[in-house]
C-alpha cells in the first residue's frame, strides 16, 4: 500500500556534545543514593518508649469500640510494633472492627482470611469480607484515607471483592493517595509505571517517584513503621534506584524479623538462602523459613517444602515433605504453591492423580492473580479435564493471564516450550473461538508478546520467551497489513456467509475474500480466490473491495500494474467514504506534483475518517513556519492519533514536536517514550534522535553510550545521514568493552537475531 511518508529530525548534536555527556554521572550510581540502614537500630530505641504508648492508647480506644482503633491495633499486633506478636489477637480486632463497619476493617480482616494469618484459612470468608471492603471503603476514600485509596486499588488490581479486575482503576486510587502525599501509594503507583500494569511502562517516572518517596519512607520507617520499613528494604533489594543493595536492604528488615513479623522473616530466610547480601546458609535460611511457617506465613511453608524437595532442609531430597508443605502453603492462599499442587495432581507428579482437585487448586491460584494458574485454569476449561468444557470462561481466564504477561509455557507432551497465555489468546481471536472474532484484539495480544526486557538471557526460560517473541513478530505482520488494507476486523466463518455470497451478497462476498487472505474460518489462504471474491463485491461497488483492488492495480499484487485503474478505483471507494482510499489518493496527487490544496483535501478527509495515515499525511504536510498555533494545536493532535495507531512517522515526528514544546521534565520524558516506540519499529530518524536523548539523560534516560551507539548503529544501517556523520566521534569516546557489545547487539539486529519491541497502546494510556 501506496503511502507518502516524509520524516522529520526533531533534533540535532550540538557542538560540545560529548564533552557535557562524559561529565554526567550514570543514573543510579551507588554514591548518590541513601544509606541510612546504620542509624536505624539507634532510632527504633529512641522511637520505641513512643510506640508502646501509642499501642496502649490505642489498646484503649479499640475496647471502648472504635473501629478504626481496632484495625490499626491489629496492625500493629502483625508487626511487632509496641507489642510481641500476637496474630490470634490481631485477628480478634480485625474481627470487631468489619462488625463495626470500618472499610479498613473489612478489607484487613479479607487479607486475614485470605492467607490464614491468625485463623484457619476461608476463601469463602475472605471473598464475603472483601466485598463488604469494596462497599464500605468508598466512604473512607471520600474522606482522603490513603490507606483506603491503597485497600480499593488493591481490590481492583486483583479482580476481588467481587470487582472485575481493572488495573487502570487501581493505578487511579493509587495516583489518588500519592498526590495527597503518601509516599506508600506513591511506591505503588510507581509500581504499576515500572510494570506497565493499567499503562504504558513508564520507567524513569517510576524512578523518580522511588527517589522522592525513599527518603519519606526512611523517615517513617525510622519512626518504627513497620510497613515503611519494609517498602525501604524491598526498594534497595530491586535494579529501581540502580544496582541492588541487598546488604543495606537486609538493615531495614532486619528488625521486624528480630520482632517476629512474618513477612520480614520470610525475606531474610530468602536472603540466606540465595545468598544475598549474606554468604549463602541454609541452615539459617530454614531457621528463618520456620520462624515464619509457625505464623502461618505461606510464602515461608512453599519454600521450607522447596527446601526439603531439593535436599538443602539439612537432609536428603524428600519429595513427601515438599508436597506436604506445597499442600500447606496452597492451603494458607499461596498462588504458587495452590498451582504446584494443582500440577502435581493433575500429572499425578509423585501424588495420586486426580484431575478434579488439580482443576480445584488451579481455580484457587488463578483467583489469587497468578499467571501460570489463570493459564491452566483456561486450558482446563479448553479441554474439559477436570471441570466441563466452557469456552467463554477459557477465553476469560486465558486473558487475566495475558495481563499478567503470560507468553511461553513448558509443554511436557513436546518437552518444548510452547505458546503462553498471550499467542494463545491471539490465535483464539483469529479463530473466533469462544469468542466473537476481531482481528485487531489479535494483533494487540501479538504485539504484547514482543513486551519483555531487554537483557541477556539469564537462564533458558528468557531465551524460550524470545523464541515466542520472534514467532510474534513473524505472526504480526500479515495481520498489521491485513488491517491496514482495510479487511474487516472480524469476518464471519465461511459456512456462515458462503451461500449469501453465492447468491450475490456483496458484504459477502468481501468477507470471504477476507477469510482466504489469511487462511480462517473455514477458508484455506488462496490469493487468487481473494482476487476473485474481491472483484465480485466490487462489481457491486463495495468499498473495501475497490479499495483493496486500487491497491493491487498501483502494486502490481497478482497482476499488472495499473495507476490509472488504481486512482479509478480509490476515487470511487473514497466517494463512498472510505479513508484508506482517500489517504491513497493523496499520496498519489502528491507524487504527480499536483497542487497542496488538492493534497491536504484528500489526507483531511482521510484523517477524518479515522485513517492513520491520512492523519500522519496532513500533518506532515501542515507542519510548516507559517502554520500557527491553532494549527499547530491540531497538528499535534493529529499526529497524536496516528502514533497511538502506531505509525512510526507519527511517533518519531510526535516526540520531536513535543521535545521542541515541552515545558518540564514530563514533555521530555513522553518525548523519549515516542522516539522509542518509532525506533523499535525501526524508524531510522526516531534511532538517531532517541540516541541523542540517552547521550545527553534527556527525558529521565540514563546517560549510556552503549545504548547510543546501538540506536545510532541501527539508523546507520539504514543510511541515516547524521548517525553515519557522528558515529566515529562517539565511538573515539568509548572504552573497547563498550565498543565491542554495542557492535555485537548491532549485528544482532543486522542478522534478525533480536526481537523488535512491537507497539501497543493499553487501556489507560
Amino acid at each position: 500500500m501506496r503511502l507518502a511518508v516524509i520524516s522529520r529530525v526533531g533534533s540535532v548534536l550540538v557542538l560540545g556534545l560529548f564533552a557535557s555527556v562524559i561529565a554526567q554521572p550514570s543514573d543510579g550510581a551507588p554514591e548518590s543514593r541513601p544509606t541510612r540502614g546504620d542509624g536505624l537500630e539507634a532510632k527504633l530505641k529512641e522511637a520505641a518508649l513512643a510506640l508502646e504508648v501509642e499501642f496502649s492508647q490505642l489498646k484503649e480506644r479499640a475496647e471502648e469500640g472504635n473501629a478504626a482503633a481496632q484495625y490499626q491495633l491489629s496492625r500493629l499486633l502483625i508487626f511487632g510494633v509496641g507489642t510481641p506478636v500476637d496474630l490470634k489477637a490481631a485477628f480478634g480486632y480485625a474481627e470487631k472492627s468489619a462488625a463495626g463497619g470500618y472499610g479498613l476493617g473489612h478489607y484487613h480482616l479479607g487479607q486475614m482470611y485470605r492467607y490464614g494469618t491468625g485463623t484457619d484459612p476461608d476463601v469463602k470468608k475472605s471473598d464475603e469480607a472483601f466485598a463488604s471492603a469494596v462497599q464500605s471503603l468508598p466512604k473512607l476514600v471520600e474522606a482522603k484515607n490513603t490507606e483506603a485509596m491503597q485497600a480499593l486499588a488493591l481490590l481492583y488490581y486483583r479482580g476481588w471483592g467481587g470487582l472485575e479486575q481493572d488495573r487502570a482503576r487501581a493505578l487511579a486510587f493509587n495516583r489518588q493517595g500519592a498526590e495527597l502525599g503518601d509516599p506508600i501509594a506513591a511506591v505503588e503507583e510507581a509500581d504499576q509505571y515500572w510494570d506497565g500494569k493499567g499503562t504504558h511502562r513508564q520507567r524513569s517516572k517510576a524512578k523518580r517517584q522511588y527517589r522522592k518517596a525513599l527518603p519519606e519512607l526512611m523517615d517513617m520507617a525510622e519512626k518504627g513503621d513497620r510497613q515503611a520499613q519494609l517498602f525501604v528494604g524491598n526498594l534497595l533489594a530491586t535494579t529501581r534506584l540502580g544496582p541492588r543493595n541487598f546488604s543495606e536492604s537486609i538493615k531495614w528488615h532486619m528488625p521486624g524479623a528480630e520482632a517476629g513479623y512474618s513477612n520480614m522473616q520470610f525475606l531474610i530466610g530468602a536472603r540466606n538462602q540465595k545468598g544475598n547480601g549474606v554468604a549463602k546458609n541454609d541452615a539459617a535460611a530454614m531457621e528463618w523459613y520456620q520462624k515464619a511457617a509457625v505464623q502461618g506465613h505461606p510464602g515461608a511453608i512453599n519454600n521450607v517444602g522447596w527446601m526439603h524437595g531439593n535436599g538443602r532442609a539439612g537432609g536428603d531430597e524428600n519429595g513427601e515433605k515438599a508436597s506436604e508443605m506445597y499442600l500447606k502453603a496452597a492451603q494458607r492462599g499461596n498462588d504458587v504453591s495452590q498451582n504446584n499442587i494443582a500440577m502435581r495432581l493433575f500429572n499425578g507428579s509423585g501424588i495420586e492423580q486426580d484431575k478434579e482437585k488439580a482443576f480445584m487448586w488451579h481455580k484457587r491460584s488463578a483467583e489469587n492473580d497468578n499467571g501460570r494458574g489463570q493459564y491452566f485454569l483456561a486450558l482446563r476449561y479448553d479441554t474439559g479435564e477436570g471441570t466441563e468444557p466452557d469456552l467463554e470462561k477459557a477465553v476469560y481466564w486465558f486473558k487475566r493471564a495475558a495481563e499478567n504477561d503470560h507468553r511461553a509455557e513448558y509443554d511436557r507432551s513436546k518437552k518444548d516450550y510452547t505458546y503462553g497465555a498471550q499467542m494463545r489468546l491471539a490465535q483464539i481471536y483469529i479463530e473466533g473461538r469462544g469468542t466473537k472474532r476481531d482481528l485487531n484484539e489479535a494483533i494487540y495480544w501479538v504485539a504484547r508478546t514482543t513486551e519483555f526486557e531487554r537483557l541477556a538471557a539469564v537462564n533458558s526460560f528468557h531465551v524460550h520467551e524470545t523464541t515466542i517473541a520472534k514467532r510474534a513478530v513473524e505472526a504480526y505482520q500479515p495481520l498489521k497489513q491485513y488491517l491496514e488494507e482495510g479487511w474487516p476486523a472480524s469476518p464471519r466463518n465461511l459456512r456462515d456467509i458462503i451461500d449469501m455470497a453465492n447468491e450475490g451478497d456483496a458484504q459477502a462476498q468481501y468477507e470471504v475474500g477476507a477469510l482466504h487472505l489469511l487462511g480462517i474460518g473455514g477458508a484455506p489462504k488462496n490469493p487468487k480466490l481473494v482476487l476473485q471474491w474481491a472483484r465480485k463485491a466490487a462489481s457491486q461497488g463495495h468499498a473495501g473491495a475497490l479499495y483493496y483492488l486500487g491497491i493491487c492495480n498501483e502494486e502490481g499484487r497478482g497482476m499488472e500494474s495499473n495507476p490509472d485503474k488504481a486512482k479509478e478505483l480509490y476515487t470511487k471507494a473514497a466517494e463512498q467514504g472510505h479513508a484508506g482510499a482517500s489517504n491513497n489518493l493523496g499520496a498519489m496527487a502528491e507524487a504527480t506534483g499536483k497542487s497542496p490544496e488538492v493534497v491536504v483535501n484528500h489526507y483531511q478527509k482521510a484523517a477524518a475518517g479515522g485513517n492513520v495515515h491520512g492523519s500522519y499525511n496532513w500533518a506532515r504536510l501542515k507542519d510548516t513556519d507559517k502554520a500557527n498555533a491553532d494549527t499547530k494545536k491540531e497538528i499535534i493532535a493529529r499526529c497524536l492519533r496516528a502514533a497511538k495507531g502506531g505509525h512510526a512517522g507519527a511517533q518519531n515526528n510526535l516526540a520531536a514536536l513535543l521535545q521542541v514544546d515541552a515545558k518540564n521534565e514530563e514533555g521530555i520524558e513522553e518525548a523519549a517514550r515516542w522516539y522509542r516506540n518509532a525506533s523499535n519499529q525501526g524508524h531510522a530518524d526516531a534511532q538517531f534522535n532517541l540516541g541523542l536523548m540517552i547521550l545527553r539523560g534527556q527525558g529521565g534516560l540514563t546517560v549510556d553510550r552503549k545504548e547510543a551507539f546501538v540506536w545510532w548503529g541501527r539508523a546507520a544501517l539504514q543510511d541515516q545521514k547524521q548517525a553515519i556523520k557522528h558515529l566515529p566521534a562517539l565511538a573515539d569516546r568509548m572504552n573497547q568493552e563498550e565498543l565491542s557489545e554495542g557492535r555485537k547487539i548491532i549485528g544482532q539486529w543486522e542478522n534478525n537475531e533480536q526481537v523488535p519491541q512491537l507497539f501497543v497502546i493499553r487501556k489507560g494510556d
